[in-house]
């Protein structure tokens, strides 16, 4: 009797969390993000290790500008897995922007110590370091992390206060593998004084950190992303640290009216490559975040560069919309009925627009669009418009969208660069 008591009421919290996470999934589609919060509440007090429906909440939490909830959300994530680099920087930005700065401050550099190389961590620590007064410190991050704007503010600020320019930085070591990768810093957290102690022999070190891909063939667990390969699927391959069973690779080319060209679907690293054989592929996410989409029949174009993988079953063909006034965007057309990858500076939304409603969004932060939508890249002039006449300097470059149907755009990508 008390077993099948214990079943019972785990199947009815499983139900219960399924109802809630379905009416919050729903709503997020459609860009409710305000009436996705409360079932995602829901959904998280009933299975609180749900890393999805804590991710969800927290970024429902942020948008609205409830910091402090969102905090408490990536919070219990990071307490879930302290290791996850992207929680704690999620943990970070929700204290940031709650005006708890030297909570941040800890956060990117617990972010930091467990990836160097995070460059979104580095432009967030700056940050909340120049917002606590110390632009001196914030400057070796925008630094290494590539921001010569912030870099310049910096510059600004110190010789406001001391009255001559700041002093050069130290040399930094060019990176070994990436030359367009900033050098790693030293974390500003302390390190331990001792290595941690694995007890219990090899065998039982191993078992702790064996990495056990999922059955799902996209999948994001720990930090890594697993791509289980069986067949053939095609995929990008930065990132890649190791590759089990016998897989072959070979780079794609480009389609265009349904043909085959000579032209690189992507370039060095971020080129896309077939993918062979019976065994699996292991990436560090690098900060990144990764979305699976089941196409399902259905058909969208996204911008070239947010599609990390694809199915054998997806059908791509290659397209572009030309640029008079920066370089013209790549696009890959989707359709069939198999799953996509998608790598984003945040994850997506989706907004709906109609014939009367153009949207207008950086090139950077466009991911992509389903349905009867027109794009073209213009500048914003005054009143929103996208004039043919070049507008003053400095006029933002946009990407205008018309027509009917929901557009996919990435909140962070535009201020990441």
């Amino acid at each position: 009797m008390g077993s099948a008591g214990t079943g019972d009421e785990i199947a009815s919290i499983d139900e219960e969390f399924q109802h809630h996470f379905a009416v919050a999934s729903e709503r997020l589609a459609s860009g409710d993000t305000e009436g996705a919060r409360e079932p995602l509440r829901r959904a998280a007090a009933r299975l609180p290790e749900d890393a999805t429906a804590l991710g969800l909440l927290g970024q429902a939490c942020y948008r609205a500008g409830l910091f402090d909830e969102a905090a408490a959300a990536y919070g219990r994530l990071v307490d879930e897995n302290p290791a996850e680099v992207s929680a704690r920087v999620n943990l970070g930005l929700a204290w940031l922007k709650g005006g708890k700065l030297a909570d941040a401050v800890k956060q990117f550099g617990i972010a930091l110590d467990l990836d160097p190389d995070h460059r979104r961590a580095m432009g967030y620590l700056g940050l909340a370091l120049l917002e606590s007064g110390k632009p001196r410190e914030a400057r070796p991050w925008f630094e290494r992390a590539g921001s010569p704007g912030m870099l310049a503010r910096c510059d600004a600020l110190i010789g406001d206060r001391e009255g001559g320019p700041p002093p050069a930085p130290p040399p930094v070591a060019p990176p070994v593998v990436d030359v367009a990768a900033p050098a790693p810093p030293e974390p500003p957290v302390a390190r331990p004084a001792r290595a941690p102690l694995s007890s219990g022999g090899l065998g039982a070190f191993a078992a702790q950190r064996t990495v056990r891909p999922p059955p799902e063939i996209f999948a994001v667990e720990g930090g890594i992303l697993h791509v289980a390969v069986r067949g053939d699927l095609v995929c990008r391959l930065d990132g890649l640290f190791a590759v089990r069973g016998p897989v072959t690779t070979r780079p794609e080319v480009k389609r265009f009216r349904g043909k085959l060209t000579e032209k690189p679907f992507g370039a060095g690293r971020e080129r896309m490559n077939r993918i062979s054989g019976d065994g699996a592929l292991f990436f560090r996410t690098g900060g990144w975040v990764f979305t699976v989409v089941d196409l399902a029949g259905d058909a969208g174009y996204f911008r070239e560069d947010a599609v990390f993988a694809l199915e054998e079953a997806v059908v791509f063909e290659n397209g572009r919309v030309p640029s008079r006034h920066s370089r013209d965007l790549d696009l890959v057309h989707l359709r069939g009925r198999g799953r996509m990858l998608l790598r984003t500076v945040a994850a997506p939304v989706a907004i709906e627009i109609s014939g009367s409603e153009p949207l207008r969004v950086p090139p950077a932060a466009l991911v992509g669009w389903t349905g009867a939508v027109t794009p073209r890249i213009g500048l914003l002039g005054a009143g929103g418009a996208l004039p043919d006449a070049a507008p003053p300097p400095g006029t933002p470059v946009m990407v205008e969208m018309v027509g009917d149907g929901r557009v996919f755009v990435d909140p962070d990508a535009a201020t990441a660069e």
